[in-house]
């Protein structure tokens, strides 16, 4: 073989190779990002909520609630795409001012009736507050009037007044109310920006 015909054959090897490894990274590339598209139509399948607002003739006085007695009517509770009961016929009052405790192994259903009361889960039978059916009324009306504080609390990444006021509802002194009630207007009045002070991922700063 001449030595013009070997370097040509040298030559398209190399470059047969890194086309080669340009394809599988291309290809491995294009798998990962097909993960997304996956997801995106997994989120478009997904089943949709109830309506976020209330009709005009159902949606709640702005007071409510006013007292918070919270009446559960013969409610069952069953996960999407589950055949098995996880609340059974849960039929009580809790009076306005009464402490309850709910006490349980792992997956009897407490934290069940949490996701009854705000209607992240669609039950049978009814749940009330002040006389009010939850599932008459839209999801904003209804969490916006509950709160919850969970065993892992969130904290976004974001300022401390958007950490308590994502909506903007709130004055300035609502805000430092709410710091004083839970012992962190101190710490948060010797940032300099202040309400405005930026807090890391999980609070990490705070």
């Amino acid at each position: 073989m001449k030595g013009g015909s070997a370097g040509l054959a040298i030559s398209s090897g190399l470059m047969l190779t890194g086309m080669t490894q340009w394809g599988v990274r291309q290809s491995a590339e294009f798998e990962s990002q097909m993960t997304s598209v996956e997801r995106i139509v997994e989120y478009q399948d997904l089943p949709k909520e109830p309506p976020a607002e209330s009709t005009p003739e159902k949606r709640p006085p702005i007071e409510w609630p006013t007292k918070g007695t919270i009446e559960f009517d013969h409610m069952y509770l069953q996960y999407a795409g589950s055949d098995k009961q996880v609340l059974k016929n849960i039929d009580c009052i809790i009076h306005s001012g009464e402490k309850i405790g709910i006490v349980g192994r792992t997956g009897a259903g407490k934290s069940s009736i949490i996701a009854a009361l705000f209607r992240l889960t669609e039950i049978e039978g009814s749940i009330r507050i002040d006389g009010v059916d939850t599932k008459s009324i839209g999801l904003n009306d209804l969490r916006r009037k509950l709160s919850i504080i969970p065993q892992d609390p969130v904290v976004f990444s974001g300022s401390v007044r958007y950490n308590l006021d994502p909506f903007n509802e709130y004055s300035d002194d609502n805000i430092w109310k709410a710091l004083e009630d839970v012992q962190l207007k101190a710490q948060v009045n010797n940032y300099k920006e202040k309400l405005s002070a930026l807090i890391t991922e999980s609070g990490s700063n705070l």
